[in-house]
C-alpha cells in the first residue's frame, strides 16, 4: 500500500508541476498586459527595504494613480509624513506639502530619504519594466527553466498564484559609463537595475562622469518572488533578493482598478 500511495503522490507532483510549467508560458504574457492596462488605481502601499546600513526602512503610503499621462496623489504615513502631487503633463516636480509647500525633483534627497525608489513609480509601469528587460536577457529559452509557480496562496483577501524567478547568471560586474551619462538614474532605467543599488556598491551620490568605471549587478534581482491575483493577474506582492538577502518587499494592500477619478482625488488634504 506504501509504495502505491507514494506512486500516486509521485504522480500527482508530476502532474502538478507539468501544469504549472505549461501555465507560466501562459500567465506572464497575460500579467505584462494587465500591467499594461492597470489605466487608474487606489492602493495602499507597504514596503521594506534594505539601506546601506543593512537596517530595513519601512513605507506606509495611500496611493492615487492615473498612469497615462502620469498623475499621482501620495499620502505617506511612512519614512516620513508627508503628501506628494504629480502631474507629468503639467510639471517634473513633485508638489510637497509638509507643514509647509514646496516643489521638488523627484529623486531629490529630501523625498528619497529612507526609501530607494522615487514617488514618480507608483503604480505597476517599474516592475513591468523589470520583468520585460529580464525577459529580453533570456529571449529564445524556455520561460519555466527560470520562472516558476509554486502553488497558490491568500494575500490580502485574494486567491493568488506565487511565481518565482530566479536568476542563476546573477552578478556584481562593471559597467563603464557612456558619454551623456551623468546621473545613476540615467543608468538604473537604461539597465532596468536599482538606482540605490548602484550607490551602494560604488559609495557614491547620484553623480557619474562618462568614463568612470562603476559596480553594478547584472540585472535587478538574483530571485524574484511575485503574487499575481488570479482575478486580475496583477502582481500585488513582490519581494526581490540579491546576493546579501532580501532586498525589497513591495505590497499592494486593497488594490481598487478602473476607479472615476477627479480633480478633488489630486488635492491636498
Amino acid at each position: 500500500m506504501k509504495k502505491v500511495n507514494s506512486f500516486l503522490l509521485l504522480a500527482a507532483l508530476f502532474l502538478a508541476s507539468t501544469s504549472f510549467g505549461q501555465n507560466v508560458t501562459e500567465m506572464i504574457p497575460k500579467v505584462m498586459a494587465a500591467m499594461g492596462n492597470a489605466k487608474t488605481m487606489k492602493y495602499h502601499f507597504y514596503a521594506q527595504e534594505r539601506m546601506h546600513d543593512g537596517k530595513y526602512s519601512k513605507s506606509d503610503v495611500e496611493f492615487t494613480v492615473i498612469a497615462n499621462p502620469l498623475k499621482i496623489y501620495a499620502k505617506a504615513k511612512l519614512p516620513q509624513s508627508a503628501q506628494l502631487f504629480y502631474n507629468d503633463a503639467v510639471s517634473k516636480d513633485v508638489k510637497v506639502k509638509k507643514g509647509f509647500k514646496l516643489n521638488l525633483s523627484p529623486t531629490n534627497s529630501l523625498l528619497m530619504k529612507g526609501v530607494h525608489n522615487p514617488v514618480t513609480r507608483a503604480g505597476f509601469g517599474q516592475i513591468k519594466k523589470i520583468l520585460e528587460t529580464s525577459m529580453n536577457q533570456r529571449k529564445g529559452e524556455n520561460l519555466a527553466n527560470y520562472v516558476k509557480v509554486l502553488g497558490t496562496v491568500n494575500y490580502d483577501g485574494n486567491a493568488c498564484w506565487k511565481v518565482e524567478i530566479n536568476d542563476d547568471d546573477y552578478k556584481i560586474t562593471t559597467y563603464k559609463v557612456a558619454a551623456g551619462e551623468t546621473s545613476v538614474w540615467q543608468i538604473g532605467k537604461k539597465l532596468a537595475i536599482s538606482e540605490y543599488k548602484i550607490k551602494e556598491l560604488n559609495d557614491i551620490g547620484d553623480e557619474v562622469k562618462p568614463g568612470q568605471v562603476i559596480k553594478v549587478p547584472s540585472s535587478y534581482a538574483k530571485k524574484t518572488t511575485l503574487y499575481i491575483d488570479q482575478s486580475n493577474y496583477l502582481p500585488i506582492y513582490h519581494k526581490m533578493e540579491d546576493e546579501k538577502g532580501v532586498y525589497e518587499i513591495y505590497e499592494f494592500k486593497g488594490l481598487q482598478l478602473g476607479v472615476n477619478l477627479t480633480d478633488a482625488d489630486f488635492e491636498f488634504k
